[in-house]
């Protein structure tokens, strides 16, 4: 019974042995395993940028739906740039105009600019009501 005992505990971890490295094999091989979701989705939106002639990064939007490319823009730090020349409107609009490629997305973008610029000097809205609307472009 003895020998029975050390034979059965000796195939047991010859079997614990080879599955451990087995998961271990696949989980080091997994790519997704290593990258969060912040980081796939920064690879995703990566895809849509690209380098002016002064090497400035532009959004190119050309053939993507405006809803993905809402999507883009809001998590862009090109956005926030534009943000900061608020409220200057002409500026913003130079902005989008440079650095979005001419796109459904750019004329949605500078068609919103223009009403919320409209509602500004009219009165209609204050500062806080106009950063809100640009902020949720």
């Amino acid at each position: 019974m003895g020998k029975g005992l050390i034979i059965l505990a000796a195939v047991g971890m010859l079997f614990a042995y080879f599955v451990f490295n087995f998961v271990n094999d696949i989980e080091s091989n997994d790519p997704d395993r290593i990258v969060s979701k912040e980081d796939r989705k920064a690879k995703e939106y990566a895809r849509y940028y690209q380098k002016d002639a002064l090497g400035e990064p532009v959004l190119d939007f050309r053939g993507v739906p405006v809803s993905k490319a809402k999507e883009v823009w809001s998590e862009s730090p090109l956005r926030k740039e534009m943000l900061e020349n608020f409220p200057q409107f002409e500026l913003m609009k130079e902005y989008v105009t440079q650095r979005v490629v001419a796109s459904p997305f750019q004329k949605y973008l500078l068609d919103k600019l223009d009403q919320v610029e409209t509602d500004y000097f009219a009165g209609s809205i204050d500062s806080a009501e106009a950063r809100r609307r640009l902020t949720e472009l």
